[in-house]
């Protein structure tokens, strides 16, 4: 028979319930502290807790040990999920962000969630007039994926390359929705330096929106995997097969890299579909790819996939550049398709040294963009396409240092050779021209310029992919 009499009981119960409630005060106020501070000590978290630290102590023997409580509940939270629906907003925040990436796209089903970060917006700016635009596959139009359907459903902004807005359009972007929606706020969808899209509101200042943009950006890149819904909004109209494949294989059109700004695309977006530009980033250096494949339509893109795959395998066994040519080339000496071959411009960027080696097959040779605006013709050694000749090939790599304000240009053949109308071609007078005119020295808006130079160039539309990669090193800091 126990000794504890009724009121030591209720006691007993009282500071168990007492200690219940510190100990979940503890490991929220850690779990939100932690992840905006990962090196918080136990003195923040007990300020945090509204707690002294000796309570943290009689809880938690070692600041460990309450983190393995916190990634515990963490994981908890997450396999206790039973719901995959909208969620109401404010439940998805983690902690100082108004929205959790993780906790996001482990509750919210990928379609949903545009509808998920209008609804994040609204309770953040405390307005209903809320929209979601995402950028078209051609750069030039804003579409609405989710929102107010006071807002258009469209709006015209031709800054983008492919379906991304480098940083620096930004100014001219706000410029732009200020002269169509006059009462709009905007936050950009930043993610490494490219806008995938904007969040629209009316009667609320701009900064609660900012953040939560930001979180909806890496959300939205990583939920695209799961979902038509962001690639269906992005496109005008049907494309091509051939260029279906060609847009899922392309990279981000617009990259920060060690020591250099990459951008690029392929025009045009919903046709042909032959052409490749590829690049990552390892730690010895970036690897950058442009290929123009044989023919057009399926048969170039199929093509084309093929040797993207050879070229990523020798990247991800850390090859030679002269071993990813080489793959390449047996690659398409071993497709049935007869006379198969790609035209192919391979190179490693290097930072620090600010050095770009490359191998060129068939291919026009990079060309250099001076500090004074001037396209120089560099000499290059030129190979044979891949896929022609005997199996064992030779080649030459070449270097070229870069200096900041100078850029590199890599082109495809249907750059150069785009009609004019007369029986006359763009080449190189036309890049010429193009880069003259555009707005800045920035890589993207050289791309930019180029596209606008090359779609005006004629009514007719392209017979051939143009594809357009700009290096631009940036400035020591």
């Amino acid at each position: 028979m126990s000794d504890t009499g009724p009121e030591e009981g209720i006691v007993s119960r009282r500071r168990r319930s007492d200690a219940e409630e510190n100990i979940e005060r503890i490991v929220v106020a850690a779990m939100e502290l932690l992840q905006a501070e990962p090196e918080a000590g136990l003195e923040e978290i007990a300020a945090a807790a509204g707690v002294s630290r000796s309570t943290v102590y009689r809880h938690f023997a070692s600041r460990e040990q309450l983190v393995r409580a916190v990634s515990q509940r963490a994981q908890e939270t997450a396999d206790a999920n039973q719901s995959d629906a909208l969620r109401p907003p404010g439940e998805l925040a983690g902690g100082p962000t108004p929205l959790d990436v993780s906790d996001v796209l482990n509750k919210v089903p990928p379609h949903l969630l545009g509808d998920q970060i209008v609804a994040e917006a609204r309770r953040l700016a405390g307005v209903a007039s809320v929209a979601l635009y995402l950028v078209d596959i051609d750069g030039t139009l804003l579409l609405r994926l989710a929102g107010s359907e006071e807002f258009p459903a469209e709006l015209d902004v031709p800054l983008g390359v492919g379906p991304e807005i480098p940083r620096e359009g930004l100014p001219r972007l706000r410029a732009l929705i200020e002269e169509e929606l006059p009462g709009s706020v905007m936050a950009p969808l930043l993610l490494r330096g490219r806008a995938l899209g904007v969040l629209l509101a009316v009667d609320t200042p701009e900064q609660p929106l900012v953040q939560l943009a930001r979180q909806a950006a890496a959300a939205l890149a990583l939920a695209n995997v799961y979902t038509d819904v962001f690639d269906t909004t992005r496109r005008r109209k049907e494309t091509t097969p051939a260029s279906e494949i060609q847009q899922n294989l392309l990279p981000p059109r617009i990259a920060r890299i060690s020591g250099a700004i990459l951008a690029g695309n392929i025009l045009p977006g919903y046709e042909i579909g032959g052409d490749w530009f590829d690049y990552v980033e390892n730690h010895d250096g970036a690897w950058i790819g442009v290929a123009d494949s044989m023919g057009t339509g399926t048969t170039a893109a199929a093509l084309g996939g093929v040797a993207l795959g050879a070229f990523r395998a020798k990247r991800r066994v850390n090859a030679q550049l002269d071993a990813a040519a080489l793959a390449i080339h047996h690659t398409m000496l071993e497709v049935a398709v007869q006379g198969a071959f790609v035209n192919v411009v391979l190179g490693r960027w290097h930072g620090p040294s600010s050095t770009f080696r490359s191998i060129t097959c068939g291919h026009q040779p990079p060309l250099l963009i001076t500090k004074a605006g001037e396209l120089v013709e560099l000499d290059y050694s030129e190979h044979p396409a891949l896929g022609v000749g005997e199996p064992a090939r030779r080649f030459t790599i070449d270097r070229r240092r870069l200096e900041p304000g100078e850029r590199l240009l890599l082109l495809s053949d249907g750059v150069l050779g785009r009609s004019t109308g007369g029986g006359e071609t763009f080449g190189l007078q036309g890049v010429r021209t193009a880069i003259a005119g555009a707005r800045d020295a920035a890589a993207a808006s050289t791309v930019r310029a180029l596209e606008d130079a090359i779609t005006a160039a004629s009514i007719d539309p392209l017979e051939d992919d143009a594809t357009i990669v700009v290096l631009a090193p940036t400035s020591p800091e």
